[in-house]
């Protein structure tokens, strides 16, 4: 074992080493210099995830052969970042599959809104409103006015304004008691709805399902 130690080290200390290395070390460097540019260049966040962590394998053992600690720290601190982003959006794809085969309940977008409180006798949104929030209710009750429907909590509501032409309000939703909601810009739905194609498809075909119910009960009311 040491006679073939020894032999490596002589090969890499000889020229022929030594070029072979240096030829080795620039291939690394332009490895991971083009894993940087590839993702910036992706569009689907699964995969770019994947490609920037491939670029901080490189870049972490690119940084130990030139003993560079700026770049190993910059590409050891990033791994783990970019594989829990990586991590969150597989969750969020798996839990939106779920959703989609189970029910119109949204639980999934849940870490994506934050929290609002509202007295009883409070409208959210008036029909004809500019809307741009749609709400999950945590606790209270809450009246689509014009349809006479009542949420509990559990109910998503507000979302269907970001799929249609004018943007509008289509019924007034006010409190019937106190209320806590969770909400979600309609700009964040687009950047998850952007940001991964499956998430788009399952996301579309949930709002799809909100439509048939809402048709199904139009038509049990006309009936």
């Amino acid at each position: 074992m040491s006679q073939l130690i020894d032999t490596l080290t002589n090969w890499a200390a000889s020229d022929t080493g030594k070029t072979v290395g240096a030829a080795a070390l620039t291939a690394l460097a332009w490895a991971e210099a083009s894993t940087v540019v590839g993702a910036a260049y992706m569009k689907r966040m699964i995969p770019l995830r994947i490609t920037a962590m491939l670029g901080n394998v490189l870049g972490v053992t690119l940084g130990l052969i030139i003993a560079s600690p700026p770049t190993i720290a910059k590409h050891a601190i990033n791994l783990p970042l970019n594989f829990t982003r990586m991590r969150e959006m597989r969750r969020l794809i798996a839990s939106v599959r779920e959703a989609n085969g189970n029910d119109l309940k949204i639980e999934w977008l849940k870490p994506f809104m934050h929290p609002r409180m509202l007295r009883a006798g409070e409208k959210i949104f008036w029909k004809g409103d500019d809307a741009d929030e749609a709400f999950v209710v945590v606790e209270g009750r809450i009246e689509i006015v014009e349809r006479g429907a009542v949420l509990s909590p559990g109910d998503i509501f507000g979302e269907m304004a970001l799929f249609t032409k004018l943007g509008k309000r289509t019924a007034t939703a006010r409190c019937l008691s106190n209320v806590s909601l969770l909400v979600i810009t309609y700009e964040q739905f687009e950047q998850l709805y952007f940001q991964n194609p499956e998430f788009g498809l399952y996301l579309v075909r949930l709002i799809v399902r909100r439509f048939e119910t809402n048709h199904r009960d139009e038509e049990l009311e006309s009936a």
